[in-house]
């Protein structure tokens, strides 16, 4: 999880191939940007705004769970970073029902 915080893009591929950092690429920078929003936003009427619908609305309240976790990492409050934990873990799961990909990663 350590590397999901790192905001830059990588100077090497790590083990799996991956060039850029995992939140910069699903929440953005403080620039913008983003995939997930854009994800989220494919699922708009054509030329409707995309602010409103269910599966951005979804994606912005994960967006904004992952500071509380950034956050408690920094003051090396585990109990805090727990609770931020389980938040976002709801919230993704919300997130990809919403924009209909499994919510949970178990085979169950």
């Amino acid at each position: 999880w350590v590397n999901f915080f790192i905001q830059f893009q990588r100077r090497e591929p790590d083990s799996v191939g991956r060039t850029y950092a995992a939140q910069a690429d699903l929440v953005g920078t403080k620039d913008g940007g983003g995939c997930g929003l854009l994800f989220s936003a494919t699922f708009a009427k054509p030329g409707k705004p995309s602010e409103n619908i269910p599966q951005v609305k979804k994606f912005l309240a994960l967006a904004k769970t992952f500071d509380d976790m950034k956050a408690a990492g920094k003051k090396g409050d585990t109990a805090r970073a727990k609770v931020a934990w389980t938040k976002s873990s709801v919230a993704l799961s919300d997130w990809l029902v919403e924009v209909e990909m499994p919510g949970s990663l178990t085979d169950a």
